[in-house]
């Protein structure tokens, strides 16, 4: 290999950034390292490396080959590696190339440099749903479509399931740094949604949780109300008195010890809290050794996930002097507890602690999330 192939190769992640969709792609591309290998027929992607064959690559013209990495990075934008779990993989990745192909189709690619698989009859349609239908009595299986060949054969390498919340970190960051976090149509595909929404159910039950709490602290009636159709238990506490839902602190620990998965997980728990509990006000903020940023929601508002800056050491007195200063119904702490805990605030405090079992605290009430 010359340094001509690996200029070319530059030229066409160049390229890439002209292309529909290249603010998202491009992220994901910073993402993987490349590797020119002679094991595999034409390119292929795992979660963390993407593959090329020299002699193909240097075989494909131009726009050919800015649309083949971007192929590669949609398997990745999608996760189909690490989604695999135990299907057929040659039919597994002919339908993946469906959903791809017809998506960079859609977004204006260059498409007549080799056969792609792309039947215009699963516009719209998920991975599995291809999968499923390729797979019932009677299907295709993995034979191509009459008059079709599969370009790129097969190019998903199988990932771990340990890789899935790293690409899913990758590509909810990819997203809001493209500014696709709103979800403009056509950009991104519903199936990337519904898999980092699925991912990212909350693993706490926070009804249970507040209702035991606030119990806990107060002797004084509650009124019981359903606060959100989508909350199937109509017992809660209302929010009459100083002990109800009206306002929640959020204290999110944004340190360099804290991962990204665990900030994804973060996200998820209070997205629940203000989206199906809807306390009156709902502030946000998050932390190291000092305090960054603050979101503040009323009631009905709709949540955003945070964009986290810092990562530096944690130090809890600017947050206990914040919530003094703000005096709210409750604040909960999402943190690893790698940190000296300062006098107690005189604020009812929930401590929310990450991959950390061994630790304790000396008040309030410790819950740990083994994530």
């Amino acid at each position: 290999m010359s340094e001509n192939i690996n200029d070319l190769l530059n030229k066409t992640k160049g390229q890439l950034f002209f292309q529909q969709g290249a603010g998202f792609l491009g992220r994901l591309l910073c993402k993987v390292s490349f590797v020119w290998s002679t094991e595999i027929d034409t390119a292929a992607i795992s979660s963390k490396k993407l593959y090329w064959n020299p002699d193909f690559f240097m075989k494909l013209d131009a726009k050919t080959r800015v649309t083949v990495l971007a192929h590669e990075l949609w398997h990745n934008a999608l996760m189909h590696g690490a989604r695999l779990n135990g299907r057929c993989p040659d039919v597994w990745n002919i339908a993946a190339d469906h959903v791809i192909n017809l998506l960079l189709k859609q977004h204006g690619y260059y498409m007549d440099g080799f056969p792609y698989v792309m039947d215009a009859q699963f516009v719209g349609w998920s991975t599995d749903e291809i999968y499923d239908h390729l797979q019932k009595p009677g299907g295709p299986g993995s034979t191509p479509p009459p008059g079709s060949e599969d370009g790129l054969g097969q190019d998903i390498m199988p990932a771990g399931a340990d890789d899935l919340p790293d690409l899913i970190a990758d590509v909810v960051a990819a997203m809001a740094g493209a500014g696709m976090s709103g979800g403009k149509p056509g950009d991104i595909p519903a199936e990337i949604t519904l898999i980092i929404d699925k991912f990212l159910n909350p693993k706490l039950p926070w009804e249970t949780i507040l209702y035991n709490f606030f119990n806990a602290l107060t002797s004084q009636e509650y009124s019981f109300t359903r606060p959100n159709r989508r909350y199937e238990d109509p017992m809660i506490p209302g929010i009459t008195g100083r002990n109800g839902l009206e306002h929640l602190i959020y204290y999110l620990d944004i340190s360099g010890s804290i991962t990204d998965q665990h900030i994804l997980r973060f996200n998820s728990e209070v997205k629940f809290i203000q989206e199906t509990l809807t306390p009156e006000r709902l502030t946000l903020v998050t932390f190291d050794t000092e305090i960054h940023d603050v979101y503040e929601f009323e009631k009905d508002d709709p949540f955003e996930k945070i964009v986290v800056t810092g990562r530096g050491g944690t130090d809890l007195a600017d947050v206990f002097e914040h919530a003094q200063a703000n005096n709210p119904t409750a604040m909960i702490v999402f943190t690893d507890l790698e940190v000296g805990i300062p006098d107690n605030p005189g604020i009812p405090i929930i401590w929310i602690c990450v991959d950390n079992l061994n630790k304790t605290v000396p008040y309030g009430q410790l819950i740990h999330l083994k994530d």
